[in-house]
């Protein structure tokens, strides 16, 4: 399904026990993701989605709720009672962070939001696994040679809930919006890549053409890009089909209300499923009920109370707990993309500069201790800026660099870096200090602290800077760091252009690097829909960058969601971020 997360933007987009954040990237870039054990975000995240003022467990709220009676007409309506009781065909969800105050698919920067939009609007493809699609709204579809042009195939009979057809009007419609500045669309505009138009062919086929070959796009096809009636959002106006969104889903809304939950009820005329699921006609529940729940260990308690059937993130702590209680069952998922990395900063003018500092970095970094001291061990050891589900992922980088701090005291010793009184390592006068500006989050610190004790051990002074995200932002702009988090939730290896493209310098590129000849592979991985070309040229690319010491790859993130045992019928995505609920049953 797409990229997600991004550590200093706004979208938000993983659940991992790796960290939480997830945010927007400006062109499907992102940066580092704030992260909390329990909150993964990821866009990396340049800060969690703002936490909800209430209480994880209040079922009352005085906000305004938006109810699905007021249908095209107005979102003011008020909502003082709690959620309807779940009852048997109820499903109750906790999510682990808030949306972004819309349910518009196309606006939104959370991983969140759509994990609620999904449901209501459906895509063309879905992703099951990475680079594996399975038709949703589209029936079939065939692409050029060139990845330049792809025809979709739709299906027929489907209808929108507001009545209207869903056809090659709509799709055309959706994705013709998100280039509108009018509508100020968020994480969609990126996943559309270099998109240049939709040609109608008939009514159920459309031709949708980029500027240049762009293999990604299928796997960009996810919930951000889920398809609206374009009825309603003519009807509504884009404020008010924000809060009340309408697509072709297996459920349609109902009421959120802000900061507490949102709930979902059947469509009782759905009859399309995809043939990923096991049956086409109304999903088995009546009701779903997203409660937002932000603290993993309150969120986790639901769960094993009954107030919860399915939740996010669960609490670390209660892991082995909840596995080892037939009562419960864990989801457990590796992440495809980018994981934790430290990109270094190859334009600095201190000690950064110096390529041999930066090798030996790759060596003293302790990432098993990284690994446990954040995340209690819970995710894995990375050696390449891509995660080891992801197509492409070179296996041979595993052993690039292993974690050897007398390797890396040698490598500073020979290159004139000498041990001074106070164990900082110094030349020419100039003390090994690496400048870390960070967002001040708990796993933020976390991990920089655990670096610095590392880079201390060899002499490297590790400056952790923990700031406001906007003055965090500004040292990022002002090109005044020496290294960055990053974090990026991915489907497909395209991801690597976000972090190492020269045109990206500016963008989620933090380490600066600009080589003609990885740009070229970048591109030309992305311009081919030969798998094993593109897995050739992403091997070179993982190596090389690792080779130039642009990036010190830390850990794969993991993804544990947990369910009570009674229900059946989820699955997951290809990010291991979206949780697919048509298919469910509550079987006592």
């Amino acid at each position: 399904m797409a990229k997600h997360v991004n550590h200093d933007t706004e979208r938000s987009s993983m659940v991992s026990m790796a960290t939480p954040c997830l945010h927007r990237v400006g062109r499907r870039l992102v940066s580092t993701l704030g992260v909390s054990l329990a909150l993964l975000a990821l866009v990396a995240c340049g800060g969690a989605p703002a936490s909800p003022t209430g209480g994880a467990s209040a079922a009352t709220s005085s906000a305004p709720a938006v109810s699905a009676t007021m249908a095209a007409t107005s979102a003011s309506s008020v909502a003082t009672a709690a959620p309807a009781a779940a009852g048997g065909n109820t499903l109750t969800y906790g999510l682990g962070f808030d949306v972004d105050d819309t349910l518009d698919p196309q606006v939104t920067n959370y991983d969140s939001t759509i994990r609620v939009t999904m449901n209501i609007c459906e895509p063309l493809v879905w992703e099951p696994e990475p680079g594996k699609y399975q038709p949703a709204l589209a029936d079939s579809w065939d692409i050029s040679p060139d990845a330049k042009t792809y025809t979709f195939h739709l299906k027929k009979g489907v209808k929108f809930t507001d009545g209207t057809d869903f056809n090659a009007d709509a799709v055309k419609f959706t994705f013709d919006r998100v280039m509108d500045p009018a509508t100020k669309a968020g994480q969609s505009h990126d996943q559309l890549g270099p998109y240049d138009h939709t040609e109608i062919v008939d009514p159920y086929t459309v031709k949708v053409v980029m500027k240049q070959g762009y293999a990604p796009l299928l796997s960009n096809l996810n919930g951000y890009l889920g398809i609206v009636s374009p009825s309603a959002v003519k009807k509504m106006g884009l404020a008010d089909f924000a809060r009340h969104p309408v697509g072709t889903g297996p459920f349609m809304f109902k009421e959120w209300v802000p900061k507490d939950h949102i709930t979902l009820v059947k469509n009782p005329d759905y009859k399309w499923g995809s043939s990923m699921f096991k049956h086409t006609g109304p999903a088995y529940l009546d009701q779903i009920i997203f409660k937002v729940i932000p603290e993993d260990s309150v969120r986790t308690g639901t769960l094993k109370s009954g107030e919860t059937q399915y939740i996010d993130q669960i609490d670390p702590l209660e892991l082995q707990a909840l596995k080892a209680d037939p009562k419960f069952s864990v989801i457990q998922k590796g992440q495809p993309g980018s994981g934790w990395t430290l990109l270094l900063n190859q334009t600095s003018k201190g000690a950064m500069s110096d390529p041999q500092v930066r090798l030996a970095m790759e060596y003293a970094i302790d990432k098993e201790g990284v690994n446990k001291a954040v995340f209690q061990g819970l995710n894995q050891v990375a050696a390449s800026a891509l995660m080891k589900p992801t197509l492409g992922y070179d296996a041979a980088t595993e052993k690039m660099y292993t974690y050897d701090p007398e390797k890396a005291k040698q490598i500073l010793d020979q290159a004139g870096w000498k041990v001074g009184s106070d164990g900082i390592r110094e030349k020419g006068g100039q003390k090994l200090a690496i400048d870390f500006p960070i967002i001040s989050r708990p796993n933020d610190k976390a991990m920089a602290e655990s670096i610095q004790a590392s880079l201390r051990d060899v002499g490297i002074d590790f400056k952790v800077n923990p700031l406001e995200r906007a003055a965090a932002r500004d040292l990022i702009k002002q090109n005044k760091y020496d290294a960055s988090f990053m974090w990026f939730s991915y489907g497909d290896p395209d991801v690597m252009r976000t972090l190492f493209a020269s045109a990206n310098a500016d963008a989620f590129n933090r380490a600066k690097y600009k080589v003609p000849e990885v740009d070229k592979m970048l591109d030309d991985a992305a311009a081919t829909t030969d798998t094993a070309k593109r897995t050739q040229l992403y091997a070179q690319i993982q190596e090389r960058v690792l080779k130039d010491t642009a990036v010190v790859p830390l850990v794969d993130t993991i993804v544990y969601n947990a369910k009570r045992a009674e229900v059946q019928g989820d699955s997951i995505d290809a990010l291991a971020s979206y949780v697919w609920l048509y298919d469910v049953q509550i079987k006592k």
